[in-house]
C-alpha cells in the first residue's frame, strides 16, 4: 500500500494539539494560583506560622522588606520598653519579608488578619523608590501572589516595569515557569523531601559581602548613588504601590491599630541620589497621607553616619542597633505612652535622646480601641 500523506488530517491533529497545549498551560496558570502558600510563597509561610505562635498580647508589627529587617532588632527594641517602663505585655514582631514593597505588605496584612492577627501598632517601611508607579520588585510579585485578575489588572503596571514578559510566562508558559513549585507540591503530597523554587526570595540571594559587621568601603557605598538613581528613574507616584498602601491603612484603621511609617536609615550616596524633586513628591504625599488618615511618618533616612553600613543600604550590625535603640527612644516609647503630641510628622531631631520620658504605667491600646492623632 502506498502512503498518501493528508494535509488536512495534518494540520487538524497540529491544531488539536496547540489547543491541548494552549489549554494545559492555562489550566497550570490557574492551577498554581491555589498551589499553598508553602509553595508559592514559602517565606510568607514561614512569616505567619512564627506569628500564630505568638502569645497574647499587644503586638507591634514591624512590616517592610530585608532591608527593614536587617535594621530592626527586636530584641534591642524591646530592652529600651522595658528599660522605659512600658514593656509589660508587649510583643514585638518583625515581619520583614524580602522584595517588600506596599504590594506585598498589603497582600502579607491579608493573610495576618485572616490569622487572628492583630496588632496595636504597625510600623511600615516606607521609602521614595517603593511609592513609585514603576514598581521594582513586580517580576517577584508576578512569581510569588498575583493570580489571574490581579495580572490583569496590573497590565499598566507591568508594562511600565518592563516585566511584561514575564506575565506572559506566569500564565501562559506556567508548567515550565513554576516546574519546581509543582514539583516540590506533588513531593508534599508524597510524602517526600524536595526543596526548590524558580522564584526565590530576595533576601536568599548570596551576597558578595558576608561580613555584616565591617563597614563598607567608600567603592561599594559610591554604587549605591547608580542604584539609587536607577530606582526613581522617571519618578511619579502612584499605580500598584499607592493602592495597596491605602487599602492597608484603611485596614488597620478600621482596627484601631496605630499606623507609623519610617524611612529607614541608608547610606549618604544612597540618599543623595533621591535628588530634591523625588524627595519634595515623596514628603509631599507622606504629609498628606497623615492629614487623611491620621499616620505617623519619621524620616530615618539620614540618622546613621556610613561607617554603619555594609551596603549602600543594608546596615551593619552595630548599625542596627544603634538605628533599633533610636526608633525605640523616639517613637515607639512615646507613642505608647501616649505622648502623642511631642512627635514630630516627618522627622526628629538627631539626638540619641529619647524624646520623652515615658510614664510609667501607660500601656499600648488594644488594636479595637479608637486611635487618636
Amino acid at each position: 500500500m502506498i502512503y498518501r500523506p493528508n494535509p488536512k488530517r495534518g494540520r487538524t491533529t497540529l491544531l488539536l494539539m496547540g489547543a491541548f497545549i494552549f489549554a494545559a498551560e492555562i489550566a497550570a496558570g490557574i492551577l498554581i494560583d491555589h498551589a499553598p502558600m508553602r509553595i508559592r510563597f514559602p517565606q510568607l509561610a514561614q512569616v505567619l506560622e512564627m506569628a500564630r505562635q505568638l502569645k497574647p498580647s499587644k503586638k507591634i508589627l514591624f512590616l517592610g522588606s530585608s532591608r527593614f529587617g536587617n535594621a530592626v532588632s527586636a530584641e534591642a527594641i524591646t530592652e529600651v520598653l522595658h528599660q522605659a517602663n512600658v514593656g509589660d505585655g508587649v510583643t514585638v514582631f518583625k515581619a520583614n519579608i524580602g522584595a517588600s514593597d506596599p504590594v506585598v505588605m498589603d497582600f502579607e496584612t491579608d493573610k495576618l488578619l485572616a490569622a487572628d492577627i492583630l496588632p496595636s501598632m504597625a510600623v511600615i517601611e516606607i521609602l521614595p523608590e517603593v511609592l513609585s508607579r514603576r514598581n521594582l520588585w513586580l517580576n517577584f510579585h508576578l512569581g510569588r501572589q498575583l493570580r489571574w485578575p490581579e495580572v490583569w489588572n496590573a497590565l499598566p503596571d507591568v508594562y511600565l516595569a518592563g516585566t511584561l514578559y514575564l506575565a506572559v510566562t506566569t500564565r501562559f508558559n506556567a508548567i515550565y515557569t513554576f516546574r519546581s513549585e509543582f514539583q516540590q507540591w506533588a513531593m508534599d503530597g508524597l510524602k517526600l523531601r524536595f526543596e526548590s523554587s524558580n522564584f526565590a526570595d530576595a533576601n536568599t540571594r548570596k551576597r558578595r559581602r558576608a561580613n555584616r559587621a565591617a563597614p563598607a568601603d567608600v567603592e561599594v557605598l559610591l554604587r549605591g548613588a547608580a542604584s539609587g538613581r536607577k530606582n526613581v528613574r522617571g519618578y511619579e507616584i502612584g499605580g500598584l504601590n499607592t493602592r495597596a498602601l491605602i487599602r492597608m491603612i484603611e485596614r488597620y484603621s478600621q482596627l484601631g491599630t496605630t499606623i507609623v511609617f519610617v524611612a529607614p536609615p541608608v547610606s549618604s550616596p544612597y540618599r543623595a541620589a533621591y535628588g530634591s524633586p523625588v524627595d519634595a513628591a515623596y514628603l509631599a504625599y507622606m504629609q498628606q497621607l497623615g492629614k487623611t488618615y491620621g499616620t505617623y511618618f519619621f524620616d530615618y533616612r539620614h540618622r546613621l553616619s556610613d561607617h554603619h553600613f555594609w551596603t549602600p543600604y543594608y546596615t551593619t550590625t552595630d548599625g542596627k542597633l544603634h538605628f533599633s535603640r533610636l526608633l525605640a527612644r523616639e517613637v515607639i516609647v512615646p507613642l505608647i505612652a501616649g505622648h502623642k503630641t511631642s512627635m514630630s510628622s516627618r522627622a526628629l531631631p538627631p539626638s540619641d535622646n529619647p524624646s520623652a520620658t515615658a510614664a510609667e504605667g501607660q500601656s499600648l491600646p488594644d488594636a479595637g480601641s479608637r486611635r487618636g492623632g
